[in-house]
């Protein structure tokens, strides 16, 4: 008999045996996982490279939130201060920004304020990475700025005029600077190096009696004022800010001393305090000086103000004999942008004139042997952020500390 039509022929090949149901409801469930993995991993790579692909900075920001002081100061220079629309606490200068909302803290960041300003540009301290980052993964268009030292704050000024339409102003505000560096250097040409101490904060064990201070280390915004000013750090160690002794104080035995205060009120315990280690070639050639003038703690634009009274601090004009002293007088008098103490030779403020006759005869000099100690680094402080030089929460430790003077430079 014949097969029926359609039918395979006796013993000829079979066809493929159906798939059952449930084998194929598995394999579509494993396809469509599969096409939803990949596209998930397409929308995954394409968010993370969004996220940290660095957004373009705008060409005119209306709305700009800058998180230090250095980097508000730069933000003005370079004539963008209206669109300034958040600042951190610290930021004091120009005193419009005293108005504006303050989105951070020393070393804090409120990331819900900055939010609601919806700023089309965040501006902050290159060493503030794990901020930069959030805000990026916001959304947000962010721009750090490298204002740690006196040529990573020049190029940043630079860097900002260009990307914002800004070149013209922002070479007029470096001009100022690039004077001021060059007659610093002038000024220092062919002379001696004396070894200089920055101070930029006091640790107090009574008033006016310094026990420890956070210096200035080296390859910092302070460090490049000694070198360009005519002078060495007499601190040679890697710290960035180190804590020292009074011990070490004394076998750093600096020619100059450079004090920087915030409070102008401050002034008086400092001086004696500096007085008391009167067997310090600095204290003995009356080579010490405060500086109150807030512009000093802050590595922005106005550092050529601090660069010409660091250069006349270092380089007197004219020159001191080795050994010999300035006599301040008896009522006190003015120099170039300083103030003579009455009774203590030398020994000088910067523009605080009111301080004139305050610490006469407060301490003799000397009184205190020289060499108490190895010289050490009692503590490293942290790098400091902008403003506020020294330890972390912005204060010395002690029982009576004087207030943080300078800027994450």
């Amino acid at each position: 008999m014949s097969d029926s039509v359609g039918s395979a022929p006796a013993g000829g090949p079979r066809g493929p045996a159906p798939v059952p149901k449930g084998m194929r409801l598995q394999a579509l469930a494993w396809s469509v996982a599969f096409l939803a993995g990949l596209g998930l991993a397409v929308w995954g790579h394409q968010t993370l490279r969004a996220a940290t692909t660095p957004r373009p900075i705008p060409p005119h920001p209306e709305s700009i939130v800058t998180l230090a002081p250095s980097v508000t100061e730069t933000v003005f220079a370079v004539g963008l201060g209206p669109s300034v629309t958040g600042v951190t606490s610290y930021c004091r200068y120009p005193p419009e920004v005293e108005t504006l909302p303050k989105v951070a803290g020393f070393s804090d960041v409120n990331v819900e304020a900055i939010l609601r300003l919806r700023p089309d540009l965040v501006i902050l301290p290159v060493d503030k990475t794990a901020t930069a980052a959030e805000l990026s993964r916001l959304g947000l268009t962010v721009m750090p700025l490298d204002t740690r030292n006196l040529e990573g704050l020049m190029h940043a000024m630079t860097e900002l005029g260009a990307a914002t339409g800004r070149g013209r102003e922002a070479e007029l505000a470096l001009d100022r600077i690039r004077s001021a560096i060059a007659y610093a250097r002038e000024k220092a040409r062919g002379k001696p190096k004396p070894r200089v101490l920055f101070s930029v904060m006091h640790s107090y064990a009574g008033v006016g009696y310094i026990s420890e201070i956070t210096a200035a280390g080296n390859d910092g915004f302070f460090s490049n004022l000694i070198e360009i000013c005519g002078g060495v750090n007499a601190y040679e160690g890697r710290l960035p800010f180190p804590t020292l002794s009074r011990e070490a104080i004394f076998q750093l035995n600096p020619d100059v001393v450079i004090d920087l205060l915030q409070n102008e009120a401050d002034a008086p315990d400092a001086m004696k305090g500096w007085l008391q280690l009167g067997n310090i070639s600095a204290v003995r050639r009356a080579r010490v000086y405060i500086f109150t003038e807030e512009s000093d703690t802050v590595p922005g634009p106005r550092a050529w103000k601090t660069i010409r009274k660091v250069s006349d601090a270092i380089q007197p004009d004219p020159p001191l004999p080795r050994g010999e002293t300035e006599d301040a007088g008896e009522g006190g008098s003015e120099g170039p942008g300083f103030t003579a103490v009455s009774g203590a030779p030398g020994v000088v403020t910067s523009n605080s004139g009111a301080l004139a006759g305050t610490v006469a005869n407060s301490a003799a000099p000397g009184g205190t042997s020289g060499k108490a100690g190895a010289l050490a680094d009692s503590a490293a402080s942290p790098a400091a952020p902008d403003g506020m030089a020294g330890a972390s929460d912005g204060t010395a430790s002690g029982p009576s500390a004087s207030a943080p003077a300078s800027e994450s430079l």
